[in-house]
């Protein structure tokens, strides 16, 4: 009797150990695919950031300085050609996640020696220092530019 009820516990015991083994595999790897993901979009968005920080730039950036509903960070920078499209399609120059924005919100583009913003007909407007854009406008460096209810500085 004594061999049967040993037996009996030694079995339940084992059987306890491999179920433990199992749930801490699976947690382990739930941890590993967790951390991997989180490390990808850091990455992601960090590459982004720096490859554009570093390079410098002729015509100047755009810079966030308050990012709205979207996921950028502020200090985010988007480095400006001589034409930039500034909407929500993500082939935009100047693509902003923001459900505020048009999908080609606004232009802005280097003609001669300036810069000039021009609203595409959008619905909420854009806005040079909080005043309404209705024609091509000129803009200086240290404008604050709003589209939608994100902020850009624009910066050398």
């Amino acid at each position: 009797m004594f061999d049967t009820v040993t037996g009996a516990t030694l079995d339940f015991v084992i059987l306890l150990l491999r179920i433990g083994v199992v749930f801490f595999l699976y947690f382990f790897l739930y941890q590993v695919v967790r951390v991997l993901r989180r490390e990808l979009q850091v990455a992601g968005t960090s590459n982004t950031i720096s490859a554009r920080s570093v390079s410098t730039n002729q015509y100047g950036k755009l810079i966030v300085i308050s990012p709205g509903a979207t996921n950028l960070e502020t200090g985010y920078a988007f480095e400006l050609g001589p034409i930039n499209v500034i909407g929500r399609r993500p082939d935009t120059d100047i693509a902003l996640n923001d459900s505020f924005l048009s999908s080609e919100h606004a232009l802005l583009e280097w003609r001669g020696d300036n810069w000039w913003l021009e609203d595409q007909h959008s619905t909420n407007g854009t806005f040079i220092n909080d005043i309404e854009v209705r024609d091509a406008t000129p803009v200086t460096y240290g404008d604050i530019v709003r589209v939608g209810r994100v902020e850009l500085k624009l910066a050398r």
